[in-house]
């Protein structure tokens, strides 16, 4: 099965898009390769689909770090859309850290099609809600 959670096999789903082999068809498909490149830890893969505008704000070293560092549990998409060029997606990312604590990684994320390919164009992290032990009496 595909880390990207499409119930489809790696070698079908999100493989050929990581090894150049096809591009993907939506914004949704991109987030979702994107996500299993971090899986498989392939930053050369997410750099490429950074749109290349933005590219001066990608940190790869420490992108790598952190997908190096972290084991990813699923994927979970809230949202999306696709306007001719121009996208949007809404994902959780579920991982654990290198201490083996959860995480959720909330984003909304931006992408912009170019020469009919699209592109990661910003992200923007949500908080998530506070549980129940931060509320005071």
């Amino acid at each position: 099965m595909c880390p990207c959670g499409s119930k489809t096999d790696y070698t079908e789903c999100c493989e050929p898009l990581i090894k150049g082999e096809a591009d993907a068809e939506s914004p949704e498909e991109l987030m979702r390769s994107r996500y299993t490149a971090f899986t498989v830890k392939d930053m050369d893969y997410v750099f490429n689909t950074t749109d290349p505008q933005s590219r001066m704000n990608f940190d790869y070293n420490t992108s790598k770090e952190w997908a190096e560092d972290s084991t990813f549990t699923g994927l979970e998409i809230i949202r999306s859309s696709d306007e001719g060029n121009k996208g949007m997606v809404e994902f959780k990312a579920h991982f654990k850290d290198s201490k083996g604590e959860s995480h959720v990684h909330h984003e909304v994320s931006k992408f912009r099609k170019q020469a009919g390919v699209w592109f990661f164009k910003e992200g923007k992290l949500l908080a998530e809600p506070k549980t129940g032990e931060d509320k005071k009496s």
